[in-house]
């Protein structure tokens, strides 16, 4: 999991030029991965990509299990985050223009 300490970063589609979020400081990503609630199993259902320079901070898959067991309330609201990231990506994306 990442935590977007500096920057701007896009969530991009498949296709690397559909922009289906844009991430600020404060912002996370790679969480659907490592509680695996993707209909992908443990697959990344988007790309990030930086715009400009970024400064991110890692959270390992266990470092994230360690502080959740501790944490339920953490884990809930994660989760739920989770499936309405999953639920947008769904809907209809942005296009950039970018071929």
């Amino acid at each position: 999991m990442y935590i977007d300490n500096r920057g701007r970063l896009n969530v991009v589609g498949d296709n690397g030029n559909t922009v289906l979020a844009t991430l600020n400081p404060g912002s996370y990503f790679g969480e659907i991965s490592i509680l695996n609630m993707g209909t992908s199993g443990n697959r990344r259902t988007a790309s990030v990509r930086s715009v400009g320079y970024s400064d991110l901070f890692r959270l390992s898959k266990q470092g994230l299990w360690d502080v959740l067991k501790e944490y339920l309330g953490a884990r809930v609201k994660l989760e739920a985050i989770a499936v309405m990231r999953l639920k947008k990506t769904e809907k209809k994306p942005i296009e950039t223009g970018k071929k």
